[in-house]
């Protein structure tokens, strides 16, 4: 928003006789006067930041310091509920929001420790203490744990100190004795035994330095182990289908300890679903010995009772009945479809469930679904006039890009340089020689056939020499159709099946000659678009193949079964985790 501003100022700043535009920012966010020549839209932020600076000078002119100048700026702006519901909400704007609130939070920590050390400084001095600082402060002094608390911390440091239990774990040959070289950067401790020592080979040295590491690392070993004064655990890991194998240390604290040692499958309950699954297993397995099936019930149970997720055999899958055993809509339900979910349908009937109808599938996310609005806006504005100069369209830009957010700035330089690309590309493609007329843009339409109601948008709709109708769908995707799929592509197929069935007759579009997609993202050439064309219908060998296809996928979403489908699309499916055929979905089979 203060990007438009600063803009609509430089605009004002040339017709007030050049006054820069970065102190008409300034001026008008002291001053709500300054913005009376500016659209009320693009004034907005201006009046809500100047609002919060206004209020920050009165709490520090009645004797406010930073943490109360802080707190009433963000109680009064309004942030807190909007972070909150979007950290709440999860998935990418999630994980923005929780950055940003750690940021408030360290951000009042800084103020609150600076008021505490200088409880007269103003605001200001504040301001310039957080600007001058490179990296943020903060106190390296030892703090104890407050409370019960787990330490974590090397054998070094543990010297001197005990607990009931301790834990030394990683134990392992190569780590723990670790006989690696090391000292300080001029080899001091080399200089003082060369000197001390007697005159000897390389060999004898050598040997004499691996032994006194040796001493140290055992040393070193036994202050770890006897640090605790009830209970010791010590692990390490090793086998025949690993090169780990357990310190020899291990075997000098408890001989033929390793040899004994078990899996603990205990070490694998760092969860309560991990426990539960555990339990389940044991449960449900009819080779578990009966008095381990009977304890693994027990400890379910006690679990059920406290409404543990998945501990109620009531919510096991297989255990309950079906919800429904007919058809997932009723029969006088209209399915309304668009081009795309028949496309999605035709390749798994499974996904187009869960993610059209469910909603497990995030649709308007993802940089392609950023892109595709870009690439679309300016292919909307050189469709639609055809003066419109690079001029526009660099300025069409900057308006769409503006109203992105990128959450970076480098991040959106870096789009901002591949938008510019597939314009490019775009743009060469639309003023080739043999273009053909173009008749609609964005066009809307809709199909009423019965049970079934296709709607959908065409990017672009052209009319070749012949008359014909040509449908152009722009891709800003990383892929490309193969090649032999093209021929019965479902999306253009209903494309023109539309065509044929007077979507378009006001146009004076009533046969189909072709559709294509235009590649102008990474699914295209280097240097210009890749374009894959589809024949019309009547030159295929079943010129009704496209009434076919909706009819068979009208009749699949009607069935009560929806069948899941292996395709190379399986590694990008958003739903892997509830397919059956797929090995992330195991779970569910």
């Amino acid at each position: 928003g203060l990007r438009r501003l600063r803009r609509a100022l430089r605009d004002l700043a040339s017709l007030r006789e050049g006054e820069p535009g970065d102190r008409l920012l300034v001026r008008a966010l002291n001053d709500p006067r300054e913005l009376v020549l500016i659209h009320p839209k693009v004034r907005a932020p201006a009046e809500r930041v100047g609002r919060l600076i206004r209020l920050a000078r009165e709490v520090a002119g009645h004797g406010g310091d930073a943490e109360s100048v802080l707190w009433t700026v963000w109680q009064e702006s309004g942030l807190a509920d909007r972070l909150m519901e979007q950290s709440v909400g999860g998935g990418a704007r999630g994980a923005a929001a929780d950055r940003d609130l750690d940021a408030v939070v360290a951000m009042f920590d800084m103020a609150a420790r600076f008021t505490d050390r200088l409880p007269h400084a103003g605001p200001e001095l504040f301001l310039d203490d957080l600007a001058s600082q490179e990296i943020p402060g903060d106190s390296l002094a030892e703090r104890s744990p407050d409370g019960e608390a787990v330490r974590i911390l090397t054998a070094h440091r543990s010297k001197g100190l005990e607990w009931d239990v301790v834990i030394v774990s990683g134990v392992q040959e190569g780590v723990w004795p670790d006989l690696r070289l090391r000292g300080s950067l001029l080899g001091s401790e080399e200089l003082i035994e060369s000197a001390t020592a007697a005159p000897e080979d390389d060999e004898v040295r050598a040997a004499s330095l691996a032994a006194k590491l040796m001493e140290e690392e055992r040393r070193l070993f036994y202050v770890a182990v006897t640090r605790a004064r009830h209970r010791l655990i010590v692990t390490a890991v090793g086998g025949e289908d690993t090169e780990e194998r357990p310190s020899r240390f291990l075997r000098e604290l408890l001989p033929d300890a390793a040899e004994h040692a078990q899996l603990d499958e205990r070490t694998r309950w760092l969860s309560l679903r991990a426990l539960v699954a555990d339990l389940r297993s044991a449960v449900t397995d009819p080779g578990t010995d009966p008095q381990l099936r009977r304890s693994a019930a027990g400890h379910l149970a006690r679990l059920a009772r406290s409404g543990v997720q998945g501990a109620d055999p009531g919510s096991w899958y297989a255990l309950t009945g079906l919800s429904h055993d007919g058809p997932a809509f009723a029969e006088d339900e209209q399915l309304v479809l668009s081009p795309s979910q028949v496309e999605t349908f035709e390749k798994c009937g499974l996904r187009w469930l869960l993610a059209a109808c469910v909603g497990a599938e995030d649709g308007g996310a993802g940089e392609y679904a950023t892109m595709g609005k870009v690439i679309h806006a300016v292919a909307e504005l050189v469709g639609t006039d055809e003066g419109a100069t690079d001029d526009d369209i660099a300025k069409r830009l900057d308006e769409i890009w503006d109203d992105l957010d990128f959450r970076s700035v480098w991040y959106s330089d870096k789009q901002r340089d591949q938008a510019e690309k597939m314009v490019n590309k775009f743009l060469a493609w639309h003023n080739r020689p043999e273009a053909r007329d173009v008749v609609s843009v964005e066009e809307s339409f809709a199909l009423d056939l019965g049970r079934v109601v296709i709607r959908g948008r065409v990017d672009r709709a052209e009319r070749d020499d012949q008359g014909r109708a040509w449908i152009v769908d722009i891709k800003t995707s990383s892929t490309h159709v193969r090649e032999d799929d093209l021929a019965r592509h479902p999306q253009l197929g209903v494309y023109q099946l539309a065509v044929m069935l007077g979507a378009f007759a006001d146009k004076g579009l009533i046969e189909p000659g072709g559709a294509e997609l235009i590649q102008v993202g990474k699914g295209a050439y280097t240097a210009r678009v890749r374009i894959q064309t589809q024949g019309p219908p009547s030159a295929d060998e079943d010129p009704e193949w496209p009434r076919k296809l909706v009819d068979r996928v009208a009749e699949g979403m009607a069935s009560p079964v929806f069948e899941a489908k292996r395709d190379d699309h399986c590694r990008t499916c958003p739903v892997q985790s509830s397919c059956p055929a797929h090995e992330n979905g195991g779970q569910v089979t």
